[in-house]
């Protein structure tokens, strides 16, 4: 019989570990698109949206819960086409500041310009 400690269940306090909801990660992917751009917040902000004010791109940025740990997607609301966010496009931590969060922004944004919309 081990007599090792067993180690403590991995319990994050609340805010450490994601200090954003997706919705902020949509608001600030608009703000990186720039002018003509805007973002909205769902419930609790699980998800969020991205659209032109022109209503000529609807875009929604979520975790897809199938699989063992979800993907970074991008819905495109009027086509119905799914996009997998890869993660190498992206900042390598979540971010915890308003300037990690524009970094995120940007890289979203970006993300967005190359599915050519």
């Amino acid at each position: 019989m081990s007599t090792a400690p067993t180690p403590a269940p991995y319990d994050p306090a609340p805010g450490t570990e994601y200090s954003y909801p997706l919705s902020d990660y949509a608001r600030a992917t608009a703000r990186s698109l720039g002018a003509g751009w805007d973002s909205e917040s769902s419930y609790l902000g699980g998800w969020g949206l991205i659209f032109t004010t022109d209503d000529r791109v609807s875009l929604r940025l979520y975790v897809d819960g199938d699989g063992p740990t979800g993907d970074l997607m991008i819905g495109d609301r009027k086509t119905g086409d799914e996009h997998l966010v890869f993660f190498e496009r992206l900042p390598e931590n979540a971010p915890h500041t308003p300037e990690e969060m524009s970094e995120w922004g940007d890289a979203l944004a970006l993300f967005v310009l190359s599915l050519g919309l």
